[in-house]
């Protein structure tokens, strides 16, 4: 009897083993992803931003309420729209920034879907971070941005 569940432990050890191998870590490919997205984000192309969302994605801008107090959310709903948000978002900027996406947080929901926390800061000349959390989802070779939450909110 002993043999046996040391048999059965040691066949599930090594299967664990071997599925954790199997598992590609997603933190390493989500920064890689946006590593590439702040390079394109630095060119100010906001076609281009654009191309890296689902058609259907929806991207939230999330601030506080400086007139009403609280918390106001602003809502994006698919690329013509997330594409006017970084239009607008691009004309006001006049000195060249490089940014920066730093991954917390990256997990794979089956093969096609990856879920990212972690912060934006959209010039590395200063210390405004932003947090985020987007879905991507597998396109092709291509992991476009599903749904973007943004946080737009500094410190207290």
């Amino acid at each position: 009897m002993r043999c046996l569940t040391l048999l059965t432990a040691a066949l599930v050890l090594s299967f664990v083993a071997t599925a954790r191998a199997d598992d590609p870590d997603a933190k390493p490919l989500a920064q890689e992803v946006l590593d590439k997205g702040a390079a394109l984000f630095d060119k100010r192309d906001a076609v281009a931003m654009a191309q890296t969302y689902t058609e259907d994605a929806q991207l939230e801008w999330v601030e506080k309420d400086s007139a009403a107090g609280g918390i106001k959310i602003e809502v994006r709903k698919g690329r013509e729209e997330i594409e006017a948000l970084y239009r607008d978002f691009f004309k006001d900027v006049k000195d060249a920034t490089t940014s920066k996406n730093t991954v917390e947080f990256a997990r794979f929901i089956g093969s096609e879907l990856m879920v990212i926390e972690g912060y934006f800061q959209p010039n590395v000349a200063n210390d405004s971070k932003f947090h985020f959390v987007q879905v991507r989802y597998k396109k092709d070779d291509k992991w476009l941005v599903r749904s973007l939450q943004l946080f737009v909110i500094g410190k207290d």
